[in-house]
């Protein structure tokens, strides 16, 4: 029988926007803070160490592995399989429980984002907190150079940095980091891609790098998107769509970067995959060097389908019958299009998992959503909008 084992706990560094310290952003357990810790003694841990082991054994730690192990038995990729994926050389069998230097890094320096995304909250984003007057303290200067430091001192073993957020393009240390990571290394980027990218010096100096994965987080078009990412234009996504698919080449000429979208799959979308999937093969042609010719396997920009849990308004999780069956008629449509088998998995799933249900959702949902719907039309003054957009889906909110 093949143990499951995963190389984060090893391979991974992530500090989270609080200054919080662990090996990737699904652990549930922090080692220390960078307010009050060192990088090393964080990864030096008795509490990672006892992971380790646990891991050595050929399990996943019950406790700060909790959504990796509820991943796998639900059949869905998990960031155990992405560090796996990027940690081919790691061999559990001769790995030891002490300090190892990370070679995949994932710093959220502060939650600067220009977008204010429904199922957002201020932690994440400096726009929510701005509307909300609820601002979250950040590290101060002194702890992002102690960082910097850690890295100045050791980028030649760096295999992977993950550039998240808030909105990473935003984020003016990430453009500091570009300047001490290797040429060799990888960078990851999940940016909304919904800001004036001409401005961004982060996005100046990701140009200029060999290997780049963009990961744009969308999952909804048009007004759909404006409605579900407050404060983005949808028409800025399709213009730095455009503008990355001038310098993304293949064969790479210039550089060799990789383009997909992120994508939650939640209420809000769960009747309209089918015009997602066919932008996502428009899409294609803002990419004239990548996806020319006749011969290109590719039949759309890839999508990667993530579960969604919070807020509960929007959790499909949470709602019967009444709601499921409309997104089982979408779904059964979006899987007639030529998918990837990891996606064609992913609905295959939610399909059995939705027919399961017999009935239907409960009023205390409904009550919910209404008054989600609700605070964030107040918020933005879109009254009525919801039911406009997804007017199959009004029933809910009437």
């Amino acid at each position: 029988m093949t143990k499951t084992f995963c190389a984060a706990p090893w391979r991974g560094l992530h500090i989270q926007v609080d200054g919080g310290i662990s090996t990737c952003c699904a652990g549930k357990i922090k080692f220390g803070n960078i307010k009050n810790s060192t990088i090393e003694s964080a990864l030096s841990n008795e509490k990672l160490k006892e992971i380790r082991t646990t891991i050595k054994s050929g399990e996943l730690h019950k406790e700060h592995c909790e959504i990796c192990i509820l991943a796998s038995k639900n059949k869905i990729g998990s960031e155990k399989d992405w560090h796996n994926s990027l940690n081919d050389d790691f061999n559990i069998e001769t790995a030891n429980i002490d300090y190892q230097f990370p070679v995949i890094f994932d710093a959220r320096w502060n939650n600067t984002c220009n977008s204010a995304c429904t199922y957002c909250s201020s932690f994440f984003s400096s726009k929510w907190a701005s509307l909300l007057s609820e601002h979250e303290p950040k590290p101060v200067k002194h702890y992002k150079d102690e960082i910097k430091l850690f890295f100045s001192n050791n980028s030649d073993r760096l295999k992977t940095v993950a550039m998240v957020g808030g909105e990473p393009l935003l984020i003016n240390e990430n453009s500091d980091l570009l300047e001490l990571i290797p040429s060799h290394a990888t960078v990851d980027v999940i940016s909304n891609l919904s800001i004036d990218v001409t401005k961004s010096n982060v996005f100046e100096k990701l140009l200029s790098r060999k290997k780049v994965n963009w990961h744009v987080s969308m999952e909804n078009i048009g007004e759909r998107y404006e409605y579900v990412r407050q404060e983005s234009k949808w028409q800025r996504v399709l213009d730095n769509l455009k503008i990355i698919g001038n310098e993304v080449r293949n064969p790479p000429e210039k550089n060799d970067h990789e383009i997909q979208f992120l994508s939650l799959f939640h209420l809000f979308n769960s009747t309209r995959l089918c015009e997602f999937k066919e932008f996502a093969s428009e899409a294609m042609s803002f990419f004239p060097h990548k996806f020319k010719g006749k011969g290109h396997s590719n039949k759309n920009i890839e999508i990667v389908w993530q579960n969604f849990k919070n807020p509960a308004a929007l959790c499909l999780d949470n709602y019967g019958k009444d709601v499921l069956d409309l997104s089982i008629t979408e779904i059964e449509k979006y899987l007639l299009y030529d998918i990837l088998d990891v996606e064609k998995k992913f609905f295959q799933e939610k399909i059995k998992q939705f027919k399961a249900v017999k009935q239907n959702t409960p009023d205390a949902m409904f009550k919910e959503l209404k008054h989600f719907v609700k605070k964030n039309e107040t918020i933005f003054h879109n009254q009525g909008k919801f039911k406009e957009l997804w007017p199959e889906l009004s029933f809910i909110v009437n």
